[in-house]
């Protein structure tokens, strides 16, 4: 394949042979495609991922056109998992999709992935999400990656891949990852994750270049785990980003034992 008929190859060179093969082989799973998850599944889409599996119930309305760049205002009122699944054909005619318009819930059996975006809006939806993770998968609970980072096996009750987390509200952000078998969402934000997991995604300011400013920088961790799996991750770490005064902030989390 010559250069120019090479769609990859301004960022091939970038990758090691092992992080390209790895990136052109991960399946993987995008939990939300709204503001977050459209600019997410469009950088992607664009990388070369072999296989992106989408789960959102959402219908578009105007007030996501700030920020969800999959969608036109030509495509209100339909479902976003619909609209996203041509967007994305036409981006990426090779990407092989699977997208539902299903709301995760702890008891939903998600199909296989190595690797896992949260873009959902509410800290109930990501403790739906990481019980569903940590149940297994649907097709084949035993079964891990193939892509030569993951065991193969997880232990019932733990997070089978990394989990990239994402959060934007008004002009800041914040990204981090939690890894495989570690101790998920209450290790990262302590008790208050308890107490806010009933809470129910609410409409809050927010800026479209926060949002696609935080997007990236889950999409970076992506790339971080092609190139060498967790160890570069932003695991026990949180990146908050503001982006009125172009500011950034790495905190490490003390580790501690949650239970």
């Amino acid at each position: 394949m010559s250069k120019d008929d090479d769609r990859y190859a301004r960022h091939r060179p970038m990758l090691s042979d092992d992080g390209m093969r790895r990136l052109r082989s991960a399946r993987v799973l995008l939990a939300g495609v709204g503001g977050l998850g459209s600019n997410v599944a469009v950088l992607l889409a664009r990388l070369g991922v072999a296989r992106l599996i989408i789960r959102d119930p959402g219908v578009l309305d105007a007030p996501d056109l700030n920020r969800q760049v999959l969608y036109m205002a030509a495509d209100l009122g339909r479902a976003k998992v619909d609209v996203a699944r041509e967007r994305l054909r036409e981006i990426n005619p090779g990407l092989e999709l699977d997208l539902a318009g299903e709301r995760i819930s702890a008891d939903t059996r998600l199909p296989r992935a190595d690797i896992c975006f949260d873009c959902l809006d509410s800290f109930g939806a990501r403790a739906a999400l990481e019980s569903a993770l940590c149940n297994g998968w649907g097709d084949d609970p035993a079964a891990g990656g193939d892509n030569g980072l993951l065991s193969g096996k997880h232990d019932a009750g733990s997070l089978p891949v990394p989990l990239i987390h994402g959060g934007a509200e008004g002009w800041f952000g914040q990204v981090s990852t939690l890894a495989a078998g570690g101790q998920g969402y209450r290790g990262l934000f302590g008790p208050a994750f308890d107490q806010r997991s009933a809470e129910q995604a609410q409409g809050k300011p927010i800026m479209p270049h926060v949002v696609a400013l935080v997007a990236a920088a889950q999409v970076g961790e992506f790339v971080r785990w092609c190139q060498a799996g967790t160890e570069e991750m932003l695991i026990n770490r949180i990146l908050v980003l503001d982006g009125l005064s172009h500011q950034h902030e790495i905190i490490r989390l003390n580790q501690q034992v949650v239970s």
